[in-house]
């Protein structure tokens, strides 16, 4: 019989057996992924001496790759840094590599075809995104992207199919919908194109489908619709792409403020906006442009404290920057505070003596008080340092006109339908002319420049045509 000594000495043997097996069997699969993670690091590119924020990520993330236990997860980062740092082909070997050492993740065979895509290889890449669609059917950026890449290859059924299922599975998809309708267009049925085009401008308040559904409406012999969108002015006709979280959140892993402002130009929510300028700003506090992008942001938004701030910041940081002074100005005097906005233009000049704008913007201050001499000796000196823009001709052309010299104010308007052929303001000031000297050919003339022109907006159309049947009888009509 045993003793209970010698019992418990066998059970502890045991034990010690059984974890040591336990041990073995967990440290041998994450020893053999760590080694083939190990062996699968993209080779590192040279990085840029003024991003080292993006070399210390990038060598926390590698030192993880290089540990049992967080091997993948570590790979995953250092292909998400270079990706979204722009450095492609060292993170296209790092996904290529997880797809193959994590094969059940369907983020990393989309994050590769993204750039197989990019790069035009869309073989590979619609082969990954078909996969991803069968791994994960509820990730509609994954659909999108595979639809557009059988579009721009020309398989034009295979993308229609595509877009009917997502449609089916997500009814009105705003990306689906205008997918279709290229198509249409490309086939030219027009007619079948526009419902569709006019459901996606509606749902998205023309920020897709506002190029194409204008040139329908030209198709389909529409000409005062299609006038009437682009007079809007909803919409800069710019494609955007679909919302994709998985590609969206390599902007938290990007130290390029560049590519970061970028990003916060895609984003609709203010608040994903702000935060994204804001990191931009502290990462290149000395870019003038991502401030202009965050005051533009604040007053849209009618945050005009912070607008207001944040220029007075860019005046103090780029004295010598015009247009931060002319932005403050402008601003100021939109709030109705005209005694700051003076001083802002006087402080200006004094650092830009050389800025058009900054002449332009005081010459017409200048007119509105009533100060005439002092304002055409602004507006010409503005000409001269930038005679291709019409807003300083228009403004002289107002101050000749209120002092009496009508024919030199019309010389003006010509000299700025020379610089910009399509300002709106300039037609409208010599068609009212025209019209009220009596002169119905030179008043045809400058109406049917109007009428071509969509940037005139409806209520000056509306006099100038209230004008013309005043004087002359009868209404207007273009031949």
């Amino acid at each position: 019989m045993k003793s209970p000594m010698k019992t418990r000495l066998l059970l502890a043997a045991v034990v010690g057996l059984v974890v040591s097996a336990l041990a073995v069997a967990w440290w041998w699969p994450q020893e053999r992924v760590r080694r083939e993670v190990v062996a699968a690091l993209p080779a590192a590119p040279s990085l840029p001496a003024d991003r080292p924020q993006l070399g210390a990520a990038l060598a926390g993330a590698t030192e993880r790759a290089r540990r049992r236990g967080t091997a993948l997860a570590g790979l995953g980062e250092v292909a998400q840094l270079y990706h979204a740092n722009g450095y492609l082909e060292a993170a296209l070997d790092g996904y290529l590599a997880l797809e193959r050492l994590d094969p059940r993740n369907p983020r990393w065979p989309h994050l590769a075809a993204l750039i197989l895509a990019g790069y035009g290889d869309f073989e590979p890449a619609i082969e990954r995104w078909e996969s991803v669609v069968k791994q994960a059917p509820d990730y509609l950026p994954a659909w999108l992207r595979l639809a557009e890449a059988r579009l721009k290859t020309n398989q034009a059924e295979r993308a229609e199919a595509l877009y009917h299922e997502i449609l089916r599975r997500w009814p009105d998809e705003p990306y689906a919908l205008l997918g279709l309708a290229r198509l249409d267009f490309e086939a030219g049925e027009w007619a079948r194109a526009l419902p569709r085009l006019e459901r996606v401008v509606a749902l998205t308040d023309y920020r897709l489908g506002y190029d194409l559904i204008v040139s329908v409406y030209e198709r389909l012999g529409r000409a005062a619709d299609a006038k009437a969108v682009r007079a809007q002015m909803k919409a800069s006709g710019a494609y955007r792409e679909p919302p994709d979280p998985w590609f969206d959140a390599l902007v938290e892993l990007c130290f390029d403020p560049y590519r970061i402002a970028i990003a916060a130009g895609a984003r609709t929510d203010p608040a994903e906006v702000r935060r994204l300028l804001l990191r931009a700003i502290e990462l290149a506090p000395d870019e003038v442009a991502y401030r202009l992008q965050l005051v533009t942001l604040e007053a849209d938004q009618r945050h005009y404290p912070a607008a207001l701030a944040e220029l007075d910041e860019v005046t103090r940081r780029f004295p010598e920057f015009a247009d931060g002074w002319a932005r403050l100005s402008a601003l100021q005097k939109g709030l109705g505070q005209e005694a700051a906005a003076a001083r802002t233009l006087q402080a200006g000049l004094q650092h830009c003596p050389d800025s058009p704008s900054l002449r332009l913007m005081w010459g017409s201050l200048l007119r509105q008080s009533g100060r005439m001499e002092e304002a055409l000796a602004e507006l010409q000196r503005s000409i001269e340092l930038r005679p291709t823009e019409a807003a300083a001709y228009v403004e002289a052309a107002h101050v000749l006109v209120a002092r009496g010299e009508v024919a030199a104010g019309v010389s003006y308007l010509r000299r700025a339908v020379e610089a910009e052929p399509d300002n709106p303001a300039a037609l409208i000031f010599l068609a009212f002319h025209a019209i009220s000297t009596g002169d119905r050919p030179e008043a045809d003339r400058w109406m049917s420049r109007v009428a071509q022109q969509p940037r005139v907006e409806a209520e000056p159309a509306r006099r100038l045509a209230s004008a013309y049947r005043s004087q002359f009888g009868e209404d207007w009509r273009a031949e």
